[in-house]
C-alpha cells in the first residue's frame, strides 16, 4: 500500500480494487446464486457507492457529447444508469463459465442475424464491428454459443497491468485482470492478441467465420482523425485495415441492456460498404455508431470516461480536446509501453 500511496495513485483505487478482489474470488459462487431482479437492484446500490468516490471524468464527458444538442433524460438519470450499467456488466463476467448453449438464450437475444448469414453466404467471412457500448462482449456467447466460429480480436486484461503500471496498477488489480482473464477464456470463441500477430483473425476469416473487433481500442501504429459526437477523435486504422485486406462484410454491432431488462440485444445491423478510403469508410462507421450514443449515452459513459482518464499513457489520445494530463508521456514512450505489454505470455 505504501508503494502505491508514493506512486501517487488514488485511495479509490484500493477501494475499487478490494471489492474487485471478493467479487472475483469468494463472490463469484454468489453471484451465479444471484436472480437478475436482485442483481440490478444491487448494481444500484453499487454504482452510487462507486460514483461517491468521484464522477467528475464521466459527467464531463456526458456534458461533451452533448454540447451542441439537448439531452434525452435528464442528467442525474443519465449518470446513474451508467454506474448501474458499469457494475452489472462487470458482474455478469462472473457468469461466462455458467454460460453454455442451453441457457444463453437466457441472457442474450440476437437481432440482424439475417445480416450475418447473408455475408457468410458470400463465403468471405464476416466481421461484427463495434464499440466500447453496453456489455459488449456478450457478442462473443450470444454468438458462439448458437453456432457460428468466431475469434475476438482484443488484449487480454493483464497487460493492461503494464501499459497503466505507473498510473493505475496495483497488485490486488493484477490479481483481478487475471482472474478475469481466466473467466473470459471460457468464452466460446478464438480470442487473438491485438498487440501480436494478427494472423489467426485473418484465418478466421478466409474459413468464412466471424471476427469481433472494437474500433475505439487505443492500440495500434496508424491513425486517422474522424468527426465523433462533435469532436475530433483519433482511431487506429488495424480494424480498417483489416476489413480492406480481407475482403469481409462489415456488419457494424452493437449490445444494449437498459437498467430493470432481463436480457441484452445484440443488434447485427446492415452491412457497410467500403467507402473508397480507410478514412471515408470510418467516418461512415461511427456517423452509424454515433447515432446510439446519442440515444443511449449511458452505455458508452464508461468507456469515454476510461479513455480521458487514460489520456496521458495514450499513443493518441481518443478525443483532441482533452484538458492536459497530470502525468503525459510522448507518443514513443507510449510506444515502447504498448510493445512491452504485447511481449506479455500466459504463464
Amino acid at each position: 500500500m505504501d508503494e502505491t500511496w508514493r506512486r501517487g495513485l488514488k485511495p479509490s483505487f484500493l477501494v475499487k480494487d478490494l471489492g474487485g478482489m471478493f467479487l472475483y474470488y469468494p463472490g463469484q459462487a454468489l453471484v451465479n446464486r444471484v436472480p437478475g431482479p436482485a442483481l440490478d437492484a444491487f448494481s444500484g446500490a453499487g454504482g452510487r457507492l462507486v460514483r461517491l468516490l468521484g464522477d467528475t471524468d464521466m459527467r464531463e464527458e456526458l456534458q461533451a457529447i452533448y454540447a451542441a444538442r439537448s439531452m434525452p433524460r435528464p442528467e442525474a438519470e443519465i449518470l446513474a444508469d451508467a454506474y448501474r450499467l458499469t457494475l452489472y456488466n462487470e458482474l455478469e463476467v462472473l457468469k461466462y463459465p455458467h454460460l453454455n448453449p442451453a441457457t444463453i438464450a437466457d441472457t442474450c437475444v440476437v437481432e440482424g442475424r439475417e445480416h450475418l448469414d447473408a455475408a457468410l453466404a458470400r463465403g468471405k467471412g464476416a466481421i461484427v464491428l463495434i464499440g466500447h457500448f453496453g456489455a459488449n462482449q456478450m457478442i462473443m456467447p450470444a454468438l458462439g454459443h448458437v453456432g457460428y466460429r468466431m475469434a475476438q480480436l482484443s488484449a487480454p486484461p493483464p497487460v493492461w497491468a503494464e501499459i497503466l503500471r505507473d498510473s493505475r496498477t496495483t497488485p490486488l488489480w493484477s490479481k483481478v485482470l487475471e482472474r478475469r482473464w481466466q473467466l473470459e477464456k471460457r468464452l466460446p470463441v478464438e480470442h487473438v492478441n491485438v498487440f501480436r500477430f494478427l494472423r489467426p483473425a485473418f484465418e478466421m476469416l478466409q474459413q468464412n467465420g466471424v471476427l469481433g473487433l472494437a474500433f475505439d481500442g487505443g492500440g495500434g501504429k496508424k491513425w486517422v482523425k474522424v468527426d465523433f459526437l462533435g469532436r475530433k477523435a483519433n482511431l487506429s486504422l488495424q480494424p480498417a485495415q483489416i476489413w480492406k485486406k480481407s475482403g469481409a462484410a462489415m456488419l457494424p454491432t452493437y449490445v444494449i441492456r437498459a437498467p430493470g431488462e432481463r436480457r441484452h440485444r445484440v443488434v447485427i445491423t446492415p452491412e457497410l460498404a467500403w467507402q473508397g478510403t480507410p478514412e471515408a469508410s470510418y467516418q461512415a462507421f461511427v456517423h452509424r455508431f454515433e447515432a446510439w450514443v446519442y440515444q443511449w449515452p449511458e452505455q458508452y459513459l464508461h468507456f469515454l470516461s476510461m479513455r480521458r482518464r487514460v489520456r496521458g499513457t495514450d499513443v493518441q489520445p481518443f478525443f483532441d480536446d482533452y484538458p492536459p494530463a497530470a502525468m503525459q508521456l510522448d507518443p514513443a514512450e507510449a510506444e515502447e509501453r504498448l510493445r512491452r505489454a504485447g511481449e506479455w505470455r500466459e504463464g
